[in-house]
């Protein structure tokens, strides 16, 4: 008697879950400040708050970083 093994492949994909929103957080990469973006917020925000602190500072250069919530989901 032989073994036969049997393949089956199922597709995923993974996508932003329905109900969650993605967050954004900043911080000024300049030597010397602290700055920061408190609480995160939305893209928009992060960026306004960004933006206001280039205005008082003169500061240009930050790091920003998003987070949302995903779902990976089988593919039918």
């Amino acid at each position: 008697m032989r073994t036969r093994a049997v393949l089956r492949f199922t597709r995923f994909r993974m996508r932003r879950h329905p109900s969650a929103k993605t967050t954004a957080a900043a911080r000024c990469l300049n030597p010397g400040c602290d700055w920061h973006s408190t609480p995160p917020g939305n893209a928009d925000e992060c960026s306004d708050m960004c933006i206001a602190h280039t205005g008082r500072t003169g500061l240009l250069t930050f790091v920003r970083e998003f987070s949302e919530v995903a779902v990976v989901e089988r593919v039918q």
